[in-house]
């Protein structure tokens, strides 16, 4: 059983606050909507069951075409939703570190876990991928996941066995790949590929 892990394409700029997620929830760009077509030539080759995606907006436009082509219909799921950043949603560096000095130092130290104001710690997200991967794992599908860079990077972390601060360590282009693996045998996953991007021409 292999699962493939997506960050989304890249995103328009401006303001497209959804009030149902409470965060911005910006389209996918021109750009990003041709770098997802190219997702095709990846996964047209992979076995893939099912496709999950978060709620928002971006990760459909990214997996869409991609999709068409496999015959499947996304699911939605909001386990797979960015980590929640609170308050902080749209600020910048200078407001952050001036507004919320320790949700800065954290960023800075990256040594700890902490809470985004009105938000999550990463270890509640960390939680949500637990619960996605327990749930979801029993299916024993090849299944495509779509969803965010700073998930992506809490995913690492738990296959790793790192501690949730350590996803600074990683960074994940628009449309990068994780590739995981589940060995029953051991009853765990091992990761195969980390940010793969797709080339142009395929």
């Amino acid at each position: 059983m292999k699962w493939y892990i997506v960050r989304h394409a890249e995103k328009e700029k401006g303001n497209f606050f959804n009030p149902v997620l409470r965060h911005q929830d910006e389209p996918v760009s021109s750009k990003g909507l041709v770098e997802s077509r190219r997702l095709w030539d990846y996964f047209s080759k992979k076995n893939i069951s099912q496709i999950y995606i978060s709620h928002y907006i971006r990760t459909g436009q990214t997996v869409e075409y991609t999709a068409r082509k496999l015959g499947i219909t996304p699911i939605k799921d909001d386990r797979l939703n960015e980590i929640d950043n609170g308050l902080i949603d749209g600020m910048t560096d200078q407001q952050i570190e001036k507004t919320y000095p320790d949700v800065w130092r954290g960023f800075l130290e990256r040594d700890h876990d902490f809470q985004f104001p009105g938000g999550e710690f990463a270890e509640d997200a960390r939680a949500r991928i637990v619960s996605f991967l327990r749930e979801k794992q029993q299916d024993n599908q090849d299944i495509l996941v779509v969803c965010h860079e700073g998930l992506i990077r809490l995913w690492a972390c738990h296959i790793l066995g790192m501690p949730v601060y350590r996803r600074w360590d990683f960074k994940v282009d628009y449309c990068g790949i994780m590739e995981i693996e589940f060995i029953p045998e051991f009853d765990s996953w091992r990761l195969l590929r980390f940010n793969q991007l797709v080339n142009p021409t395929g």
